[in-house]
């Protein structure tokens, strides 16, 4: 039954391994096509927020562009406390948006994944996947009697 339930253990985390670092890099060469061909517009801070926990806060920023020839879209992201800081409600901002996806955007210089990111992701994305792998190839020990 253990060996058993350690296979499952390993599936899962095999599974759900993979399925990260997929969607990790796809994330990441997603960013970087927007980046390449995405499309400006100037947007407008629309509002800040401040959400405060015990072991990281996330300083969010709401804003609004249109895009061209397409109807106000409004976003959220986060974003570094100096820019949160900085930036004020009504200030005006480039916003990089994607040509065939206006809701895939983010203020300009902002909210990409960066490659070492999707690196540290990707390392242990893939340790865990090895853990799995072997709880999931792993033999089971037989107790051998004593022999006196």
């Amino acid at each position: 039954m253990a060996l058993f339930a350690a296979r499952v253990l390993g599936a899962t985390f095999v599974v759900l391994g993979a399925s990260m670092l997929v969607l990790t890099w796809g994330s990441y060469r997603r960013d970087m096509a927007l980046l390449a061909e995405g499309l400006h517009a100037e947007g407008t801070v629309v509002k800040k927020e401040f959400l405060a926990a015990s072991d990281d806060s996330d300083y969010i920023l709401v804003y609004a562009f249109t895009p061209q020839g397409g109807e106000r879209q409004e976003h959220r992201r986060n974003i570094s406390s100096k820019l949160w800081k900085r930036l004020r409600p009504g200030d005006r901002i480039q916003v990089q948006y994607g040509q065939s996806d206006p809701r895939r955007s983010f203020p300009e210089g902002h909210g990409v994944m960066s490659l070492g990111l999707a690196l540290f992701l990707s390392f242990v994305e893939v340790f865990l996947t090895l853990i799995g792998g072997v709880a999931l190839l792993a033999r089971a020990e037989t107790d051998t009697p004593q022999v006196a």
